[in-house]
């Protein structure tokens, strides 16, 4: 069966021009909002449709501008030796690293496996035209549905019912033909001899319940003149269009055009997967419609070990991309003439922030305090009627500490805006910075050796700092089952640990603002975690924004407050 190895797209939709070279198992592109995925895979599957019959109108073409031609280009190898033999002048090579080559007899094509270059061309007139060409001189030849049904290249798409059924060019007929082969003839007449054997038993039972009207008409036609000796109530042979076409798959006697989305497009996979053998093409478009998460991922994860196969996949489901390998991820953006290929090294990533690849712009967070913290921004926006990040398309990714580094490279360098939220007391990072920010990356950080906690300390106003303690008691009353006056007695110790001048432990030992008190806070905050979950990280933010009106101007942690609503506003 045959393998896409390249596809050219002009004038085809939101597409003006495409170029992709495709390898072998499975390939699945992302891409946020129309960015003209399905596209994509319908061009592939119009260039090899197995019938003449493909709906189009003026919107199909680029800009609705139906003066510049539909021109569909796909390039299949591992093809039907009767293919190779018929279009044998046409033939083209593709070698091991998917390059083209244009002369077979050349020192080149040497090791080259043969290819045929199919071409859909579709001007104002609306006509498709399908045609092999070639690009060593060879005048071009048309090839009809037959031969591109023999490339066996489907997709699982909204239209699944006809999948079911017998009808010439669906895949369940293709299946039939491939395992039964010469007997297809044989089983269309057996087909025919069972309607047979039904019309008669049915026949010699309806006749009895239609008997006295049958007299009547024969006495008031004889009457008349006419003799009706043999007449007798039977069903029509041109109301029974019974063939093997009308054959279908059930399950229970229920035709499985009738049951749900997700068992349709499961069951017209399988049916496909199973005429697909060895080797072939399937398209699925939203892989995950219809599929509660644990049935595409465990689909996913079967697709993704059929690499003898090429599967070609679209998803906006995060629960999709976690399960397929990186080298397998591609992502398509409007107005790019190409796929960007995910690198190994963003596997990790994946994992993590799977939502992250489908945002617009991305906000590295150093981890779970910085990303509640921008949560706190991004509901400040919104109850100052602001747009929000969802609104922008923007996602705020767990860089996990130390993988903050890796993710913001990998995310710059597969084009998303991003902008980077950490602390400045790790020198390998801050060795980084200023690397990152000659690429364009925003990088918003504290001052100098501090952490987001000491940030916060040390810029907050006083009252703040006494609810930030007073959300550390209740968390610890919480998480520890204590008292209230016992969780105030872990703060306190955790904080004198720090002091130089240590204190007494008094009621009122926080009311009295001091430097050193705010220092100490902070470096306790930060060795005992007092806010590293998402939703501290967030209670942490919302009592800083209700006090953003006393944050002292220049400020960093009002700088950190309005850098990050302006980026989001970028």
């Amino acid at each position: 069966m045959a393998k896409l190895r390249f596809l050219k797209i002009s004038h085809f939709r939101g597409i003006k021009n495409f170029e992709q070279i495709f390898g072998d198992g499975i390939t699945c592109i992302i891409g946020r909002g129309d960015s003209c995925k399905s596209t994509i895979l319908d061009a592939i599957a119009y260039v090899f449709a197995p019938s003449w019959s493909i709906r189009l109108n003026d919107s199909d073409f680029y800009m609705c501008d139906t003066t510049s031609p539909i021109v569909i280009e796909g390039v299949v190898s591992d093809i039907p030796d009767e293919l190779i033999l018929k279009y044998s002048n046409h033939l083209r090579g593709i070698t091991k690293d998917y390059q083209l080559v244009d002369d077979m007899e050349s020192e080149e094509a040497h090791d080259a496996l043969p290819a045929l270059t199919i071409r859909l061309t579709i001007r104002k007139d609306l006509e498709p035209s399908w045609e092999v060409v070639s690009y060593n001189g060879v005048e071009s030849s048309i090839i009809k549905a037959t031969d591109r049904g023999k490339l066996n290249v489907f997709s699982v798409s909204e239209y699944t019912d006809r999948h079911f059924s017998l009808n010439k060019g669906n895949p369940l007929y293709s299946l039939y033909q491939q395992l039964n082969g010469n007997h297809i003839a044989d089983d269309e007449n057996r087909v025919l001899d069972v309607v047979r054997e039904a019309k008669n038993a049915f026949d010699a039972n309806i006749g009895n319940k239609f008997e006295d009207v049958i007299n009547k008409i024969k006495s008031v036609a004889s009457e008349l003149g006419i003799t009706l000796n043999e007449m007798k109530a039977m069903l029509d042979h041109k109301d029974i269009a019974i063939s093997e076409n009308k054959v279908s798959i059930h399950e229970d006697g229920i035709p499985f055009r009738l049951k749900g989305k997700g068992s349709k497009r499961l069951l017209s996979l399988a049916i496909q997967l199973a005429l697909t053998h060895p080797s072939g093409v399937i398209l699925i478009d939203e892989i995950e419609q219809g599929l509660e998460p644990d049935r595409v991922q465990h689909l996913v994860n079967r697709l993704s070990k059929y690499t003898d196969k090429q599967i070609v996949i679209t998803t906006h489901s995060s629960n999709v991309i976690v399960e397929i390998p990186c080298t397998a991820l591609y992502i398509l953006r409007k107005g790019v003439s190409h796929l960007q290929h995910v690198d190994e090294e963003m596997q990790g990533c994946i994992r993590k922030n799977p939502e992250a690849f489908f945002a617009r712009k991305i906000i590295v967070c150093e981890g779970a305090t910085e990303i509640g913290f921008c949560r706190a921004i991004n509901q400040f926006r919104i109850d100052l009627d602001k747009e929000s990040a969802a609104c922008k398309g923007i996602r705020f990714a767990d860089g996990t500490g130390n993988g903050m580094i890796g993710y913001v490279t990998g995310f710059n360098s597969l084009l998303y805006p991003t902008a980077l939220l950490c602390d400045s007391d790790c020198k390998d990072v801050n060795d980084r910075k200023q690397q990152f920010k000659q690429t364009g990356v925003e990088v918003i950080d504290c001052n100098e050796n501090n952490s987001i906690e000491q940030q916060v300390f040390n810029d907050a106003p006083w009252n703040a700092v006494k609810e930030l303690i007073q959300i550390v008691i209740n968390k610890i009353e919480k998480d520890g089952y204590k008292t209230a006056e016992e969780a105030e007695t872990i703060i306190f110790d955790s904080t004198n640990a720090f002091m130089q001048n240590k204190m007494e432990q008094t009621k009122d030992w926080y009311e009295n603002e001091s430097s050193e008190l705010r220092l100490a806070l902070g470096k306790a905050a930060k060795k005992k975690e007092w806010y590293k979950r998402q939703e501290y990280g967030e209670l942490m933010g919302k009592c800083i924004l209700t006090h953003y009106s006393k944050l002292a101007n220049g400020s960093r942690l009002k700088s950190i407050i309005d850098m990050l609503s302006s980026w989001i506003d970028k």
